[in-house]
């Protein structure tokens, strides 16, 4: 990842507390980078430790082919090399924690109005729908992609340009403390809770673990702040206990007259979903349940703004679906990609969703691991494939080290054996697809990232 930021190493030094190993605080910095292959004007490099890679192991060859006019160092051994080379060497106790003080002290250098997101499920549609909201008022920033970690995040808050009226950043986590530590940099003035469910429950241990992640999203904001909290989610009481407790507003959205904000109607379809809020009918060209309360969302951000529903309905009219998720395909019969990622919430709405919008299809479930569910995962697998088999589902095919689980809880619900089939491979299953599917017939492909579930759908469609 990289910005445009115009800086000196001295700015830098006062930001991260960093000391100056070698080279001159008055070095000009125009591009800031922790990817090798980025690199442009001036660049500031910032190695960082992760998973796979270290950043600093490619450090050496930046100073040496002066590829970088100033770097981030967590140790001292290159300083000869840099000090030879005329690189600007700055050593800090913690690099990741040195980018993110660098985004917030940007953001902390303008003045737009910041809407934060998070939430278990649907961050990045409901972010992109509340950018293409804001956008019919203000200048709007937000981060690319889902670009919301612990990097992503300063990345984004530092192509905030003064221009700016108004930004949407999403914030994610799979670990207790990441949302806060975001929630600081970010500092939203409205915060946005989408969803609270079993997720990361590895690392989080149950779903009022989860709540109690996203509420930290609070911990950026001022008293007397605006949260918008989905009404229908998990554990909402835990979510009003602590915004009451902070003197945050609370303002709730849902599909029924329990939310502060609601539809008056809502008419699900195959390539939109049709909402009627004050008398103006608001078509979105989304699908599913899931995406309803996602415009409801960006519907209660308008409400705060001061923006009208006519706006709203011109705003989202045209809006494009994100690939991969409840990404529907029209082949004869209906393919739903749905590959970006699965948990336990996210899979309840993809089949729920599938039997509101095709009650009489003949419907086929792809079902793959869900991961980062630590003890819990057997119990929510089996869950899944009760909840299947109970909405009258044709057929069920399996991949996976969790396939048994989900066999397990279709055939506790009476759900035939003959019509459970576990595969070995991806592309025997889209093999298998091919020559049983009929037209009007409709097919949910789903699992985890790393399950890469896509595989099976590009081979249907190639």
């Amino acid at each position: 990842m990289k910005a445009d930021l115009k800086i000196s190493a001295a700015d830098i030094i006062k930001i991260t507390g960093g000391l100056l190993l070698t080279g001159t605080p008055d070095t000009l910095i125009e591009t800031v980078t922790t990817d090798s292959r980025e690199l442009n004007v001036n660049n500031l490099f910032i190695p960082i430790k992760g998973e796979k890679f270290d950043g600093h192991d490619f450090l050496e060859e930046l100073i040496v082919s002066r590829r970088i006019s100033c770097a981030l160092t967590e140790d001292a051994s290159l300083k000869e090399i840099a000090e030879k080379k005329g690189v600007t060497l700055i050593k800090c106790t913690d690099t990741l924690e040195a980018l993110g003080k660098i985004g917030k002290v940007h953001r902390d250098s303008l003045s737009p109005l910041v809407v934060g997101i998070t939430g278990t499920n649907g961050k990045t549609t409901t972010k992109e729908l509340i950018h293409a909201v804001l956008s019919s008022k203000y200048k709007t920033h937000k981060n690319i992609k889902n670009y919301n970690n612990e990097i992503g995040v300063p990345f984004s808050l530092m192509e905030m340009k003064k221009e700016h009226e108004a930004a949407v950043i999403e914030m994610g986590m799979n670990h207790i403390g990441e949302i806060e530590r975001l929630s600081m940099m970010v500092q939203p003035d409205i915060g946005i809770i989408t969803n609270i469910g079993a997720g990361h429950l590895e690392f989080l241990e149950s779903v009022e673990g989860v709540a109690y992640a996203k509420t930290e999203i609070l911990k950026g904001m001022k008293k007397g702040s605006t949260l918008i909290v989905n009404r229908d989610t998990e554990c909402f009481s835990i979510v009003f206990s602590l915004c009451e407790e902070m003197g945050m507003k609370m303002v709730t959205f849902g599909l029924n007259s329990d939310a502060h904000i609601f539809p008056e109607s809502y008419k699900p379809g195959v390539e939109s979903m049709e909402i009627v809020y004050k008398n103006t009918l608001i078509t979105v060209p989304l699908y599913g349940r899931h995406n309803a309360y996602n415009v409801m969302a960006a519907i209660a951000l308008a409400e705060i703004t001061g923006i009208s529903p006519d706006k709203v309905a011109s705003a989202l009219a045209g809006f494009e679906s994100i690939g991969g998720r409840s990404e529907i395909i029209n082949k004869g019969y209906y393919l739903i990609n749905d590959t970006y990622n699965s948990n336990p919430l996210s899979s309840l709405f993809a089949v729920d969703s599938m039997c509101e919008v095709f009650p009489d299809n003949r419907k086929i479930a792809v079902l793959s691991d869900m991961k980062e569910l630590g003890e819990s995962s057997a119990l929510y697998h089996v869950k899944i494939g009760e909840i299947v088999a109970s909405r009258n589902f044709d057929m069920i095919l399996l991949f996976g080290d969790m396939a048994s689980f989900y066999e397990k809880g279709a055939l506790q619900m009476g759900f035939p054996a003959d019509k459970i089939i576990t595969f070995e491979k991806k592309e025997d299953i889209a093999d298998f697809l091919k020559a049983d599917l009929k037209s009007g017939d409709v097919v949910l492909v789903k699992g985890s990232r790393s399950m890469q579930m896509e595989d099976v759908v590009n081979r249907l469609e190639n």
